[in-house]
């Protein structure tokens, strides 16, 4: 079963019930699994509200029996994964408390309309390409390439700048190849 957890303010998962184990997670945890209506604290869930209830009186006997090498090694390996959950966690946090502050500079220019119309106009390749390279300027920036969004602007602009050269050579060319023919 996948477990969702709300931990640190940030929303993580899917775990399987062993990694949930692991975590530090509490009985006022908010947790999620398909089958819950809402997010809910641990300790009301019916599979996570077992691991927090009290645990049960021991008959007479000995208080307490020591821990075996094993138990220990066990015990130490769930706390070192323990700890690194909350480092990684701690790490998710602030990246995203730093991608909070981070202004997001402004949309480049895709020039999308007006590679269309060069394209349109003038039947030119790099027109045609400009399309292209407009549309992946747009990608970049909606996933956060910023630096690749500019770039890929950059040489969409060339590739109109040589569109519209490519058009003015060739009108004059054409016009006179059509002249040629009708003379001959």
């Amino acid at each position: 079963m996948k477990i969702w957890i709300y931990l640190n303010g940030l929303q993580q998962g899917p775990y399987s019930l062993e990694q949930v184990k692991l975590l530090p997670v509490d009985a006022d945890t908010p947790v999620w699994y398909d089958g819950l209506p809402q997010w809910t604290p641990a300790g009301q869930t019916p599979l996570l509200g077992p691991l927090f209830a009290p645990a049960a009186p021991e008959p007479d006997g000995p208080a307490c029996a020591p821990e075996t090498p094993a138990e220990q090694a066990a015990r130490a390996a769930r706390t070192a994964t323990q700890a690194a959950y909350a480092a990684q966690a701690a790490a998710q946090a602030a990246q995203a408390a730093q991608m909070a502050t981070t202004p997001i500079p402004p949309r480049p220019s895709t020039y999308i309309v007006w590679s269309i119309i060069l394209t349109i106009l003038c039947c030119s390749p790099f027109a045609l390409a400009g399309i292209i390279t407009g549309a992946i300027s747009s990608s970049r920036y909606n996933s956060g390439d910023y630096a690749g969004a500019k770039s890929m602007s950059t040489v969409t602009e060339w590739l109109l700048i040589i569109s519209v050269v490519w058009a003015v050579i060739a009108a004059p060319v054409t016009m006179l190849n059509g002249c040629a023919s009708v003379l001959v």
